[in-house]
């Protein structure tokens, strides 16, 4: 299957699951309102007596409301009300068009409804409220002195006994700086029940938060510590974001007011719309990171023109952000961008790119939580939805989490290959020492130094000095895990070279070719291939021969050339190792070496009777 054709699938199977994550609130309250059985409030008037108050905690009390301006406790005046939808739908926009900072009262009676130790309140309300209940005032959420709401935390309420043989009247005062009246959901409940919800709410919100701060924070210390794991500079800001989100909205306002003190929940409900502009940004620019992906650069202006007008607007012009549904509007506008993202996020799938899969899971998790506390904030959904925000949040960072600790898995996998690897180093350094240092080398070098003494004592003393360095830079190959400079191996050589010449005098003669020596080489590999060509090449001819090391350099390269005119040998041959096998592997081990550590080529030429040639190409920079 084509690419593309892959991509489009992964693209539509992507739309389906965000679809489906979207609509699981909806269709719970839907379910939840079958099961339970209560009624909607029609024409101002709620009848429970079909309902079994044992099966549910919380009804919610949607439907048609009488609406009053000003502040109305009394049922006097119910002629004169108009009846509006609550929470209202996009049917009653022209309806909903009040002028905002308004003070207002709605009302609606109950019957049939037998629940003690009750309460009515509206959850997570950004306004001022108090509700009354056949004149009593039992509910009061912010102080209409100051129009300042803390959305619950500041909750004062008195249960409620209802009784089915009565008829009770609420009525819900509303004092609103931005708003324009109620747009979520009043709710009866149990008294009980609704005040351990709250504060269950408030420790879940806080709970995930940590797990969110905490995870954000490991992989932003971590990825700075270990050179950016995710390539990325957008990553920790885009965790803030997230938990940002979290603390401003619903119960993370009532779990983080002492930070909000100054600012009412009207006001925060502000940064809860900005961050959505802003989220969707630093995602954008994140993910195109990450991902390497080809984004236009209309969208990138499209989105930054968008988060910067939505800012604008909700901090200049928040009167007119805050009627009916615009809020909702202004919302769903992201979601072209989303489809867009997750477009070029399923092509990175179909193409295979690492971690993309769990890349646009995530994704699809941020943008339905998104969605989903937008639309339940706004009275769209008559159901607790609040949880599914931070669940879906915390999916979203877990994506990261599971990307990052596979990648610190594959950096320990890696770290445990390269300990290896050094150790097959020292090992690989430690056998060449050993194939360089044989006996009867040794054996043949003290017997000449023996000789020299009686006859030639100074000879005999730089014979010493030299036989000594020889051994020495031996011993020193052993710690040398990286190239060297060709100088210290030229040295090591001469010292070589020195011991030979005393040894065999006239019959061999070195001749060094090496005015540039500025480049490296790995520690005794040039050595070995010297004294192979003295000791398989020169000396085993009877006059003997010479042996020339030369260094040149290219525009992209440095050559090291051995050659001699020594017995040479039939390449093509695959029996035209030497002899002695200890020095065959010797000399395996010194091409492995040049091969890997400075990607070295190295080309053997040789005639029988005519001598060989090997040049070592190594390219500049390894």
């Amino acid at each position: 299957m084509k690419v593309r054709n892959k991509a489009n699938i992964v693209f539509v199977l992507s739309l389906l699951l965000m679809a489906l994550l979207i609509a699981v609130p909806f269709l719970c309250g839907q379910i939840n309102r079958r099961i339970s059985n209560y009624p909607d409030v029609i024409k101002a008037e709620a009848d429970f007596s079909k309902t079994d108050v044992n099966a549910v905690h919380t009804f919610y009390l949607t439907g048609e409301w009488l609406r009053f301006e000003g502040h109305i406790i009394t049922d006097g005046v119910r002629s004169t009300g108009s009846f509006v939808l609550i929470p209202p739908s996009f049917s009653t926009l022209s309806t909903r068009a009040e002028s905002n900072g308004c003070n207002c009262s709605y009302f609606m009676s109950v019957k049939g409804l037998e629940l003690s130790n009750a309460i009515v309140y509206i959850p997570n309300f950004a306004g001022v409220y108090q509700v009354f209940i056949n004149g009593e005032l039992i509910t009061q959420d912010g102080s209409f002195t100051n129009s300042k709401t803390f959305a619950d935390t500041k909750l004062i309420a008195i249960p409620y006994e209802f009784e089915s043989d009565k008829e009770y009247n609420i009525v819900i005062e509303v004092s609103c700086e931005l708003m324009s009246g109620i747009y979520m959901n009043p709710v009866i409940s149990d008294y009980t029940f609704t005040m351990q919800f709250i504060d269950v709410a408030k420790a879940i919100r806080l709970f995930i938060f940590g797990i969110v701060f905490f995870l954000g924070f490991f992989i932003l210390f971590y990825s700075l510590k270990n050179n950016n794991l995710f390539s990325s500079k957008w990553l920790p800001l885009l965790c803030l974001l997230v938990a940002v989100r979290m603390m401003i909205s619903t119960e993370g306002y009532s779990a983080f007011r002492f930070l909000f003190e100054s600012i009412n929940y009207e006001r925060a409900t502000l940064l809860i719309c900005m961050s959505t502009f802003i989220i969707k940004l630093v995602s954008l620019l994140f993910y195109s990171d990450t991902l390497d992906m080809n984004i236009g650069r209309n969208t990138f202006i499209a989105v930054s023109l968008s988060t910067v007008l939505c800012t604008i607007i909700t901090t200049v012009f928040p009167e007119i952000f805050f009627n009916a549904y615009y809020y909702i509007i202004i919302q769903a506008a992201t979601l072209p961008f989303d489809i867009i993202l997750i477009s070029h996020i399923s092509n990175s799938v179909a193409r295979r790119v690492p971690y993309s899969l769990a890349y646009l899971l995530g994704y699809i998790a941020l943008v339905s939580g998104i969605m989903i506390d937008c639309c339940y904030t706004n009275g769209l959904i008559p159901f607790a939805s609040s949880y599914f925000m931070p669940i879906l949040f915390t999916f979203f960072i877990l994506t990261f989490t599971s990307v990052f600790f596979d990648k610190i898995s594959k950096i320990h996998d890696a770290a445990l290959k390269a300990a290896e690897l050094d150790k097959e180093l020292h090992m690989a350094n430690t056998a060449v020492m050993i194939s360089q240092i044989q006996p009867h080398f040794l054996y043949n070098a003290l017997n000449t130094i023996k000789y020299l003494i009686k006859r030639d004592p100074k000879t005999a003393e730089k014979a010493v000095i030299s036989f000594s360095k020889y051994l020495r830079g031996n011993m020193d190959s052993i710690t040398k895990k990286t190239p060297i400079p060709f100088s210290e191996e030229l040295e090591h050589i001469k010292n070589y070279c020195d011991i030979e010449l005393l040894r065999f005098g006239d019959k061999l003669e070195i001749i060094y070719d090496t005015e540039f020596v500025e480049f490296n080489v790995p520690s005794l590999t040039i050595q070995p291939l010297v004294e192979n060509a003295i000791k398989h090449g020169v000396t085993k001819k009877a006059e003997g021969g010479t042996v020339k090391l030369s260094t040149k350099l290219s525009d992209d390269c440095y050559y090291v050339i051995i050659e001699d005119d020594g017995v040479g040998f039939d390449p093509k041959n695959p029996d035209y190792a030497p002899d002695d096998n200890h020095a065959h592997v010797g000399l395996q081990n010194v091409t492995n070496r040049l091969k890997t550590m400075v990607n070295a080529e190295i080309t053997v030429e040789s005639q029988i009777d005519v001598g060989t040639k090997i040049t070592i190409r190594i390219p500049k920079g390894e």
